[in-house]
């Protein structure tokens, strides 16, 4: 491995989409010889552990998700409840980050890809470390933008259009009900991710050639 190398730690929301699309990206720069920490619940880790291609590079850090009232007990991953409960999955993923910040220390990775925890970049600014934080969405970018500008109608760019995207009926009362709804204790799931938008060192789109 050359000296050009990165440590890059992974740490995806606790979904099974985000959590193999982060794991993907994770074997591509494995291919490249990067080394990976990859952060993900202490059970699910059973569930990717066949889809880890470089198991000499890409390391999973298991986490104990903490309980939280409403959710059944063990609940790790939005795989384990309905839609309803998704909010109290993220509440669970926000109270890790004591384990993540004691991690961090301890690996001191070059970069941190999250998409979720919109207190991370915070985080890796307190800890006055020279992690970089990587937002990374693993939606189309033009999808996103449309999601967010709907809690900043007047902020929207010129070159946005906003005659580009028609929605059905169901599919923009689909799009209002998302982005209002709690993702986390006190926080809508635009403002979370508006916070990780706009605090992150840097943006990355899954894409597809």
């Amino acid at each position: 491995m050359s000296d050009q190398t990165l440590h890059i730690a992974m740490y995806p929301w606790f979904a099974m989409g985000h959590l193999t699309a982060f794991l993907h990206i994770s074997s591509k720069l494995a291919e490249r010889g990067h080394r990976i920490s990859f952060f993900l619940p202490l059970k699910t880790r059973f569930k990717l552990q066949h889809y880890n291609l470089h198991p000499h590079l890409i390391t999973f850090i298991p986490l104990n998700v903490p309980h939280v009232d409403g959710l059944p007990p063990g609940t790790e991953t939005t795989a384990d409840v309905p839609s309803p409960f998704y909010s109290l999955v993220a509440t669970a993923m926000d109270l890790t980050r004591p384990q993540i910040e004691q991690s961090l220390r301890q690996l001191n990775p070059n970069f941190v890809f999250f998409d979720f925890s919109h207190w991370l970049p915070g985080l890796l600014r307190q800890l006055g470390s020279n992690i970089k934080s990587v937002f990374y969405c693993i939606v189309n970018p033009a999808s996103l933008c449309h999601l967010l500008s709907l809690s900043q109608p007047r902020n929207l760019s010129l070159s946005f259009i906003s005659s580009s995207i028609k929605l059905k009926t169901h599919e923009a009362r689909t799009y209002d009900a998302i982005a209002n709804k709690e993702y986390g204790s006190g926080l809508t799931f635009v403002k979370r991710m508006l916070t990780s938008f706009s605090d992150c060192d840097a943006i990355a789109f899954k894409t597809c050639r």
